[in-house]
């Protein structure tokens, strides 16, 4: 085939031409071909260059190879001349299909091509795609130099080929959970026979008890028997409180690992009673109807085996659809306590010691409608020996929740751990809990500025003073100093400003710009026992920000607590940072402001590994304890590397979701960043970080959106076979 040669494009399906050439769909899945076969084939494993000039029409490219159960789908960048997108074919290539997504009652797909891109080809392209999202400043010819030597000198040339091929490239849409349990769950897991030698070297094999309280619907019923009767794992009993039936009796008749209690008055006193009547060293409740997958208690006995220490292990879930299908997959967190406080996240299948729910109480009446998540808050109290398995081994019916319930467990928790301020319903799973602030600190606000003026709202704003106004006439905390740091420069209207709203400035006097130092500089001239860095391109949203914040930093082993931050148009610019190969990216960066986020990850306050540097509020003791912010990253990873060194002390990073301000910093920005400052960077954490323990394998990290990526598959699938091991 030759290389410039273009494959036609034929109507498949639900297409009809119009007089004018124009196209109109006539059915619901409107899709062109791409052929002939043989030049598709050709272009197997190649990478591609497609471009054409739709209208009226978003077009998507439908990839099809062998031995993927379905299609990959990649979206077009539809640009004002058209598209034009570089896509990377799997082996085995074997249809291309044009899908006419979005399309009007008349639309036109024309000047249609595709055809292999070489190297090079693929390299200038991929460069010409990033510099055109670069801000203008950093276009400039002599910038763009200098920043390709220090590549040149710090990065292998390898490395950076494919980093601009990645940041160029179309990517694809998120993959289904069906492709997932394809290409993850079934080819990671061992053999029946495998995990029934696995279990026979175990060298304890505790007695598990399964706690499950009434339940109607004797088809249900029976298959959470069926699924426990199925277990590679033999050694547990069914404590089952639910009315008596022929059915359940010759159950337990067959089976003497099932025992029938008499239903109580309600779900918690039945729980009680099953407690009551446990003999296994552990336990776990489950919900008529749920069904654990055959591996599931042995894969948490065989951690126990590892961790004997652990008080509670959960693990991922997902839900049974109406046809009883999979559906709905809840890939979790390592242990998160402050997310713990937003949701229950930890759901099923968990399980716990059985003396540690006895001596927290149990299943107490109080509980009724939340008595999982009540049973958690209370034992977590008593112990964080936490762990989970990152394996989906619990399916559920979706239940209805009892949002009151909830919040009554919640603000029994704050009650018992430092005295209740406030729980509201943010959703009928998420909540804001707020803590009484037993005290009110002074709070210093550290803002390193150049004094510069920034086009806001179709206004030249200047920022500095603009966000000394905010902070003062918006937020309502104010036990607060103001101390900003600015080159030396600022001229007479902003020192006007910042004399009216009653900061004080420190003068960064060094030739070379270091944020870091600047930062350092501030903290040390402040007075506050609790210090937040702010940039100066921010306002404040919701004017208790300062108060919402300190109430997690109040929480004990919580060492570093960032806001929700939003750009102009109100859409996310930062809701915690995640890790993907190392390096850290926001989450669902550019997602619309009240984006609630995966299983409420933008909704509510939850943990995370590290917050932006744009606002970051630490005490000043953990700070100095770690000497503040390490200089060597003059401009970049300052901000993560100070959240990282807190960790190390064992101290939690929270996203404070109930804190809400405006980032001004330009939402089509891309991040530039200083290769040495990354190759330190990688040298120092990498290792570390490349697994983030609150971001999934599953999901992609380009960008990170809490998205299945089959990318990613093959990593996730790895660390299931390890966990087998």
């Amino acid at each position: 085939m030759k290389r410039r040669e273009a494959l036609g494009l034929y109507p498949l399906r639900d297409l009809r031409r119009c007089a004018d050439d124009a196209w109109s769909a006539t059915g619901p899945d409107p899709v062109f071909a791409l052929g002939p076969a043989d030049a598709v084939s050709a272009l197997s494993g190649q990478r591609i260059r497609i471009r054409c000039r739709p209208d009226s029409v978003w077009p998507v490219l439908a990839v099809e190879a062998r031995g993927e159960a379905e299609p990959r789908r990649y979206r077009l960048t539809v640009r004002a001349d058209g598209t034009d997108d570089l896509i990377r074919l799997p082996r085995g290539t074997r249809a291309l299909r044009l899908e006419a997504a979005e399309a009007g009652p008349r639309f036109r797909l024309d000047a249609v091509r595709i055809e292999a891109a070489g190297r090079i080809e693929a390299a200038l392209l991929s460069a010409e795609k990033i510099i055109e999202r670069l801000p203008p400043q950093e276009r400039r010819p002599l910038r763009l130099l200098r920043r390709a030597v220090g590549l040149l000198r710090s990065v292998p040339p390898g490395e950076i080929w494919r980093r601009l091929t990645r940041a160029a490239q179309t990517h694809r849409p998120p993959a289904s959970y069906a492709a997932w349990i394809q290409a993850v769950e079934a080819k990671a897991l061992p053999s029946i026979e495998t995990m029934r030698a696995q279990l026979g070297a175990l060298s304890e094999r505790p007695l598990i008890s399964l706690l499950v309280a009434g339940g109607d619907d004797p088809v249900q019923l029976g298959e959470t028997v069926a699924s426990l009767r199925a277990q590679v794992y033999p050694d547990w009993e069914l404590c089952l409180a639910a009315a008596p039936s022929a059915a359940l009796e010759a159950l337990a008749a067959e089976d003497g690992r099932i025992r029938l209690l008499p239903p109580a008055k309600s779900k918690a006193a039945s729980l009680d009673a099953a407690l009551a009547q446990a003999r296994g060293s552990y336990l776990a409740t489950m919900g008529p109807g749920a069904r654990l997958a055959p591996q599931a208690l042995l894969a948490l006995v065989r951690r126990l085996a590892r961790e004997p220490d652990l008080d509670l292990l959960y693990t991922d879930e997902d839900r049974i659809g109406p046809e009883g299908e999979r559906c709905d997959p809840y890939f979790k967190p390592d242990w998160s306590p402050e997310t713990l406080e937003s949701s229950f996240y930890i759901g099923g299948l968990a399980l716990y010691r059985t003396a540690l729910v006895r001596a927290a109480g149990g299943f107490p009446g109080e509980s009724e409608g939340a008595t999982d998540y009540d049973l958690a808050l209370r034992v977590t109290e008593r112990s964080e020996r936490v762990g989970h398995v990152a394996q989906v081994l619990c399916h559920r019916r979706a239940a209805a929740s009892d949002p009151e319930a909830a919040a009554r467990a919640l603000a029994g928790r704050a009650r018992r751990t430092g005295g209740l301020d406030a729980v509201r319903a943010l959703g009928p799973v998420h909540f804001a809990l707020r803590r009484v602030l037993a005290a009110r600190p002074l709070v210093s606000l550290v803002i390193p500025t150049a004094g510069r003026d920034s086009l806001i709202g179709g206004r030249n704003i200047d920022l500095l003073a603009a966000c000394l106004a905010s902070i003062r006439e918006t937020g309502t905390y104010d036990n607060i100093e103001i101390v900003a740091v600015d080159n030396g420069d600022l001229r007479p209207q902003t020192r006007a400003a910042v004399e009216r709203f009653g900061a004080r400035t420190l003068t960064w006097d060094k030739p070379v710009f270091n944020v870091a130092a600047k930062m350092n500089l501030g903290a040390r001239a402040a007075s506050g026992e609790v210090l937040v860095f702010l940039n100066d391109d921010i306002s404040v949203v919701t004017p208790d920000w300062i108060e919402a914040m300190l109430a997690q930093l109040a929480i004990p082993g919580v060492g570093a607590v960032g806001p929700k931050l939003l750009f102009e148009d109100g859409s996310l610019q930062h809701a915690g940072v995640v890790f993907g190969e190392g390096l850290p990216d926001h989450v669902r960066r550019g997602f619309p402001g009240d984006d609630a986020g995966y299983h409420g990850s933008s909704l509510a306050n939850r943990n995370t590994l590290a917050v932006t540097g744009a606002c970051v509020m630490v005490r000043r003791s953990d700070f100095e304890a770690i000497q503040g912010f390490d200089e060597g990253y003059a401009i970049n990873y300052n901000d993560i590397d100070l959240c990282l060194r807190l960790g190390e002390r064992g101290l939690r990073t929270v996203y404070c979701a109930e804190a809400s301000l405006h980032h001004y910093e330009s939402r089509n920005r891309i991040p530039t960043v200083d290769p040495a400052e990354q190759a330190r960077f990688r040298k120092r954490w990498g290792a570390r970080l490349a697994r983030d323990p609150y971001y999934p394998d599953p999901f992609g990290i380009r960008p990170p959106a809490f998205t299945l990526d089959a990318e990613r598959f093959p990593a996730a699938q790895q660390r299931m076979v390890e966990a087998w091991r």
